[in-house]
Formats: C-alpha cells, structure tokens, sequence
C-alpha cells in the first residue's frame, strides 16, 4: 500500500515557499523604495538648481531695470559666467530695442549643468523718461549691511 506523505514534511514545504513568497515581496519593496528614493534625490537637485537660477536672473533683471537698459548694454556684459559660488551657472542677456516709446523687451537665459538645463526670464521694461540719467554711479548715504538682515543682534 503506498504511503501518504507526513503532515510535517507538507508543514516544511509549505513553509519553504511563505519564505521565498516573503522574500521577493521584500525584495520588490525595497527596490520600489530605492527608486522612489532616487527620483526624489533627483528632483531635489533639480528644484535647487531652479530655485538658484531663478534668483540669479532675477539679480541680472533687477540690474538692467535699476539702470535703464541703454546704460545696462553700455556698462555690462551680456553673456558670461556667474562669480563663485555660482560658477557652474551662465547667463546670456538679450535686449531689444523696439521703438522710442515702446518698452524694451528683455530676455535673461540662465544655464547650468554644461548647458543641458536652463531657465528663462522675460520682461518689458520702459526706458527711463524724464530727467536726463545721471553721469556717474550713484552712492548710498550710508553703508548698506547686508548680514544684518539675517544675523539680527540679542539683546538680552
């Protein structure tokens, strides 16, 4: 007569496939959670780097309106590399005269990462009517400190 098999040995199978069946679930988990992992690193850098470039071209718009565009395109380059900590980002700016009374359009392109990503800003910007513009650079009255804004003395 053949012989059943024993409940312990079918325990042992059974229990030999939960392990395996456990395993690649934990396996498949963790290699989802690396990816997501990965993605949101990647995302992050690239927020960053947006997040950067848009304060530079912000920095080179608030340039060209503070001193006209006329007197921007005589005083400053228009294309170049940032000064450190931003050398890995470039710039290139494009302004374009249209008529006498119409605003000139202005273009900033900012690059990084040997040029693969960039961001781009766009305004119009009225020339300077009015008084004529000053000769020479104007001086603050006093000493602008720029850390104070963000180390603020205790006083206790």
């Amino acid at each position: 007569m053949p012989r059943l098999p024993s409940r312990g040995r079918f325990r042992k199978g059974v229990a030999l496939v939960e392990v395996i069946l456990a395993a690649l679930l934990l396996g498949i988990g963790l290699s989802v959670a690396l990816s997501l992992a990965s993605t949101s690193i990647a995302r992050q850098s690239l927020g960053e780097h947006n997040l950067v470039s848009a304060w530079l071209a912000d920095e080179k718009m608030n340039l060209v309106m503070m001193e006209g565009p006329e007197k921007f395109l005589q005083n400053h380059q228009t294309n170049g590399q940032f000064d450190p900590p931003f050398e890995e980002y470039s710039f290139e700016i494009i302004v374009k005269h249209v008529g006498d009374w119409e605003p000139y359009e202005v273009n900033i392109f900012i690059d990084w990462d040997s040029n693969r990503r960039s961001f781009q800003l766009d305004s119009l910007i009225a020339p300077r009517q009015g008084e004529p513009e000053e000769p020479e650079d104007r001086i603050p009255l006093e000493a602008i400190d720029r850390e104070a804004i963000y180390y603020e003395d205790i006083v206790e």
